[in-house]
C-alpha cells in the first residue's frame, strides 16, 4: 500500500482502522499523489489529518479539487489555509465543489 509513503505508523494504522481494505486498495496512487502534492504546494500543514478524515478527496480529479481550493480561497481571503485548519469542515464544502465540477464537466461533455 502506498499511503506508507505519505503517513507515519501511527497515522497510518488509524487510516487502516477508519477505511476498509478493499477501498484503500482501490485509491489510485498517482491521483492521491497529484492532490498531495496540491495541498502541499497550497501549504496545507494538516494532510494527515485530510487523509485520515477525508481520503475522499484523494479521489477526485486533482483539477476538480485545484478548483475547489481556489473558490474557498477567494471567499475566505488572507490565511485561509489556517482558517480550513481551525475549521475541517470547510474541507467537506471544498469536496461538495469539486464534485460539482467533475459533475459539470462530464455534463458539458454530452
Amino acid at each position: 500500500m502506498f499511503l506508507e509513503k505519505y503517513l507515519n505508523p501511527t497515522y497510518l494504522h488509524l487510516v487502516y482502522n477508519n477505511y476498509e481494505d478493499f477501498y484503500l486498495k482501490s485509491l489510485d496512487e498517482e491521483n492521491f499523489y497529484k492532490v498531495y502534492m496540491l495541498l502541499k504546494q497550497n501549504n496545507f500543514y494538516f494532510i494527515e489529518d485530510i487523509i485520515l478524515n477525508y481520503l475522499e478527496l484523494f479521489e477526485i480529479d486533482v483539477e476538480y479539487v485545484e478548483n475547489a481550493i481556489l473558490d474557498v480561497k477567494a471567499v475566505l481571503k488572507e490565511d485561509f489555509v489556517n482558517k480550513i485548519g481551525k475549521n475541517m469542515e470547510i474541507i467537506d464544502k471544498i469536496i461538495e465543489l469539486a464534485i460539482k465540477y467533475g459533475e459539470n464537466k462530464i455534463t458539458n461533455k454530452e
